[in-house]
C-alpha cells in the first residue's frame, strides 16, 4: 500500500470515529432529552438505559465501544452512564419501583379528588335545598303583601289647582 493510501484510509477513519462521536452524542441528548420529558424515566427499553441501549440509539454496534481504537468514545459513554444512574432512576426494577410509586401517589390525589367531590355535591345540594325553600317563602311573602295591599291602601286624590 501506498503512502498516499495510508494516509487517505487515516483521513477517512477519523471521519468515521468523528461521526461516530457525534452520533453518540447525539443519542446521549436524545435520551437525556426523553427522560427530562418523562420525569426522569426513560420511555424506552423497559427503562434501562445501558452501552447497548446507548449504541442502539446512536446507530452503531455495541462492540465499537469495545475496540482499542475507541477508548475515548467508551469513556465519555461509560462516565455518561455512571452519572446517570447516579441521579436517575435507570433500569427495568428501579424503573418499575418508581412506576408503582408514582401509580400510589396519583391514586391518592384521585381519592381526595373523589372525597372533595362529593363533599362538594352534598353542599351543592343543601344550597340548592335551602334556595328552593327561600323562593317559596319569597313567593308566600309576595301573596301576602298583594292580599294586605288590596284592603288597607287607598290612592290619595290629586289636588286640582
Amino acid at each position: 500500500m501506498s503512502e498516499q493510501h495510508k494516509i487517505a484510509a487515516l483521513k477517512r477513519g477519523a471521519a468515521r470515529t468523528e461521526k461516530m462521536f457525534h452520533q453518540v452524542e447525539d443519542a446521549i441528548r436524545a435520551i437525556a432529552d426523553e427522560m427530562a420529558a418523562n420525569d426522569g424515566i426513560y420511555p424506552r427499553n423497559g427503562g434501562a438505559v445501558s452501552m447497548a441501549e446507548l449504541a442502539r440509539r446512536a446507530g452503531i454496534n455495541e462492540a465499537t465501544f469495545y475496540k482499542k481504537d475507541n477508548t475515548a468514545l467508551k469513556e465519555r459513554a461509560s462516565l455518561w452512564l455512571e452519572a446517570l444512574k447516579k441521579k436517575e432512576a435507570v433500569g427495568r426494577m428501579r424503573v418499575r419501583k418508581s412506576f408503582q410509586q408514582r401509580a400510589e401517589s396519583w391514586k391518592e390525589k384521585y381519592d381526595a379528588l373523589q372525597n372533595r367531590h362529593i363533599i362538594t355535591e352534598l353542599q351543592l345540594q343543601q344550597l340548592q335545598a335551602e334556595h328552593e325553600k327561600l323562593q317559596r317563602d319569597y313567593g308566600a311573602l309576595l301573596e301576602q303583601m298583594r292580599l294586605g295591599t288590596a284592603t288597607k291602601i287607598t290612592p290619595i286624590p290629586k289636588a286640582k289647582t
